[in-house]
């Protein structure tokens, strides 16, 4: 099987580029210096030229804050760039797998959101990954949206990946416990999407590791693994230092029942939080 994967450079994309090559895959991954997403004729060139049977679209402006700061270029990459990269799969008829985000909700329902809930972005960033979803399902009869949540794993620039650092070197953090939602493991992603691939799903699917947390409960999960008792974690309300910064929904818990129901149990974010630390 031909396997191609945009954005193949950062944590998602070049963690999935080496487990589909571990199972014998062809697999390519260009960088945004060999392909820009938001250069049309590059885009459908490339993937014209590569005819893949699976295209896995990782590459986004995934910065929340920056989406709102720079909109344009939020809604350029997002938006537009996924556009390009659904003509390209139309073209050669491809299966294409789109990366979303529990973002595209508001946090209002209370409950865990299962993939039949009516979204309602509350930031640009939800807003652009939210019309990437449609862009998909409109244009396109062979296709897996993915919904992840605070993905954290090696080589990961995203807060969840480098809280442990951080905690290495502060004696004090400032951590938000009213914004929950479910942390997904890339090595849990990855295994995810192998199967759903295998079993040649088609549609929405929530992926994300069971359970939930803010970020101050993800934090204490941290300190206690690596034993860290000197340093003094604060819990604070999203609301006390939210200025200048995008709106975040306050609950955005996925429902894996799904998952699960077709062959997928995930585990418990605590447990592979174990795993990830002891890489």
């Amino acid at each position: 099987m031909k396997i191609f994967i945009t954005g193949g450079k950062g944590m998602v994309g070049s963690f999935l580029t080496d487990a589909f090559m571990e199972r014998g895959e062809t697999v390519y991954s260009p960088s945004r210096q060999e392909m820009d997403i938001t250069d049309r004729k590059k885009v459908v060139d490339t993937i014209r030229k590569i005819n893949p049977d699976i295209l896995i679209h990782c590459a986004a402006l995934t910065h929340v804050d920056e989406c709102e700061i720079d909109k344009k270029r939020a809604y350029l990459v997002n938006v537009i760039g996924t556009q390009h990269i659904i003509e390209g799969c139309a073209s050669v008829n491809c299966k294409m797998v789109y990366f979303s985000t529990d973002f595209i909700f508001d946090g209002k329902k209370g409950v865990p959101y299962s993939e039949t809930d009516i979204p309602n972005p509350l930031n640009v960033y939800g807003h652009t990954k939210l019309l990437g979803e449609y862009c998909v399902s409109h244009f396109l009869h062979n296709f897996l949206i993915l919904r992840v949540s605070k993905v954290f794993g090696a080589k990961g620039r995203n807060f969840a990946s480098l809280l442990p650092v951080l905690m290495l070197k502060e004696k004090k953090l400032f951590l938000t416990n009213n914004l929950i939602n479910s942390p997904t493991y890339i090595v849990d992603l990855a295994n995810a999407l192998i199967l759903l691939v295998k079993k040649d799903f088609l549609g929405i699917a929530n992926i994300c590791n069971k359970g939930e947390c803010s970020w101050y409960k993800y934090a204490l999960k941290v300190k206690e693994i690596l034993g860290r008792e000197d340093t003094e974690l604060i819990p604070i309300e999203f609301e006390r230092f939210s200025k200048g910064k995008a709106e975040r929904p306050r609950y955005s818990v996925l429902d894996t029942t799904l998952l699960e129901s077709i062959g997928c149990s995930m585990p418990e974010w605590e447990t592979s939080l174990k795993m990830y630390l002891a890489e």
